[in-house]
């Protein structure tokens, strides 16, 4: 069999859990949109002229779409900062130390990425607020900044990274920080743009008065949220109004990598480029405030980890059992075929030396999490009797769009081509783990698929239902399951390992040059 025809079968399951996982959830969602409202459970049917009407929103959403937009956009400040100012100077004073000086910065990273728990954070800092109202942005911000600062300097490490073939001739080390950071700047706003963890939590907590059946408050701050809880005929609406400019940012991401020609290289033997001669006198100002972000971010949440809110008559082996089972299995699947099909595209190459440009038709679902479709999914869960069932769990993604462009960029650098498989299995261990854990601390999909008599819960979905109830946040239940501190400490190695002994090696170069050895 040829390379390209070999090339074209490793891309079916891609093509294939494309469809399933993305393309005919996008299709419901559209086709919805023209169903009657009487179509749809418990639900009144719209005027005619109103139901495509996204003006329409505001009879379920306090505020309209360009309102929301704005609010996202408030969401997104904090990070961008972080992302545009504060990462790539704590990165480049940190390779400018060399060696030494970058491989202590991937240990202070590793300490937020380690302890990633966005539903314990965003209500250990909420229950912070006892004499006042929390504040969304404020709470997003505080919970968010650690983990972003670390994935934005993981990133800007690889950018700047410098091997001795940099040398002689120079390498523009600025053309990759550039790419970057636009590709960074799109995902930080994709992911304000279908937030749903910070709003819909801090609203939860909030104390507010006894409702009101003539005046009631709508007080989530962002589209997702405000959908979960909006009428039937009124959801396709929302994640249309999600999916629209996720779409244009996806495409605009992907076509930012083609034009720059981006690839990831590997160094089997690590040679680091020649250091600074005063590259250390940057760290003892930048590394207090890498530590100083990482710490805060979690610090509420760290000072509970000695308390113990109970669980009542539950099992807490099952619960986390269903907490970080379900996920395993979607993440070993949508990463493994990821992969497969990165390999296709960047070493077997079907369609020649334009086969990373099929990146496009994956393009648009770059950014979409489950969020946007996750009403066109909880319709599939529900006709397969999955409803209240322990492999309803199971989130719904069968391809990782954004691992599939990581392992293209990755077999596209000419480093990979030489022992791709061994060099790739490493990547394909971390990217699972990401998977998983973003799976397991996601809040969304479990509420989403769980009954009425609140079986099959997981540690993330019963804290946050019970957050309404508590004072503050140990005495939640099941809040001490989220991330156990046992798990907290062995996530913690596994990331400082992979940061040092793997990602280190990593080089983001753009255009034609030498890759390092």
């Amino acid at each position: 069999m040829s390379r390209k025809r070999l090339g074209w079968l490793l891309l079916v399951p891609a093509f294939v859990a494309l469809i399933w996982t993305y393309v005919l959830p996008t299709l419901t969602t559209i086709g919805n949109l023209t169903m009657r409202g009487d179509n749809f459970p418990y639900s009144e049917p719209d005027p005619p002229t109103d139901r495509l009407n996204p003006d329409k929103l505001e009879y379920t959403l306090s505020l309209s779409y360009s309102e929301n937009l704005g609010r996202a956009l408030l969401l997104a400040a904090t990070p961008l900062v972080l992302t545009l100012l504060v990462a790539p100077l704590l990165a480049f004073a940190a390779q400018a130390a060399g060696r030494g000086g970058r491989l202590l910065t991937r240990v202070l990273i590793s300490v937020p990425l380690a302890g990633y728990a966005p539903v314990a954070y965003l209500l250990a800092w909420a229950f912070a607020a006892t004499d006042r109202e929390p504040s969304l942005y404020l709470t997003a911000a505080a919970c968010s900044a650690g983990v972003v600062l670390a994935v934005a300097v993981t990133f800007y490490l690889a950018a700047f990274r410098e091997t001795k073939e940099d040398v002689d001739p120079p390498r523009r080390w600025d053309r990759p920080a550039y790419v970057v950071g636009g590709v960074l700047t799109l995902a930080v706003v994709a992911a304000a743009i279908q937030s749903f963890n910070a709003p819909y939590l801090v609203w939860a907590v909030t104390p507010r008065p006894p409702p009101d059946p003539e005046n009631p408050q709508l007080g989530p701050g962002s589209l997702l949220s405000a959908a979960i809880d909006a009428e039937p005929h009124i959801q396709p609406k929302v994640a249309l109004l999600l999916l629209l400019p996720l779409t244009a940012l996806g495409l605009l991401a992907t076509r930012l990598l083609l034009r720059s020609r981006t690839r990831i290289e590997f160094a089997p033997r690590s040679q680091p480029g020649p250091q600074q001669p005063d590259g250390w006198l940057a760290l003892p100002l930048t590394l207090p405030v890498l530590a100083a972000v990482a710490v805060a971010t979690g610090l509420p949440w760290l000072r509970t980890l000695g308390d113990d809110g109970g669980i009542g008559n539950l099992s807490a082996a099952e619960i986390l059992v269903n907490t970080w089972l379900p996920p395993l299995l979607s993440a070993v699947v949508s990463v493994l075929v990821a992969a497969v099909g990165g390999f296709a595209l960047g070493v077997l190459r079907p369609s020649g030396e334009r086969s990373p440009r099929l990146l496009l038709v994956f393009a648009p679902w770059l950014f979409v999490g489950v969020g946007p479709l996750v009403f066109a999914h909880r319709d599939r869960a529900e006709g397969a009797d999955q409803i209240g069932t322990w492999f309803g769990l199971v989130p719904p993604v069968w391809l990782s769009i954004p691992a599939l462009v990581v392992f293209t960029l990755f077999f596209s650098g000419r480093s990979a081509r030489t022992a791709p498989v061994r060099s790739a299995l490493p990547l394909v261990g971390i990217a699972v783990g990401v998977h998983w854990v973003l799976g397991a601390q996601d809040l969304l999909w479990p509420a989403m698929v769980g009954d009425a008599l609140s079986t099959q819960l997981t540690a993330p979905t019963l804290a946050a239902t019970t957050a309404e109830l508590g004072q503050k946040a140990e005495l939640l239940v099941g809040f001490d399951l989220i991330l156990p501190l046992p798990l907290l400490l062995v996530l913690f190695a596994v990331v400082v390992t992979a940061q040092v002994g793997y990602l280190d090696r990593l080089a983001i170069r753009t255009g034609t040059g030498p890759e390092p050895r």
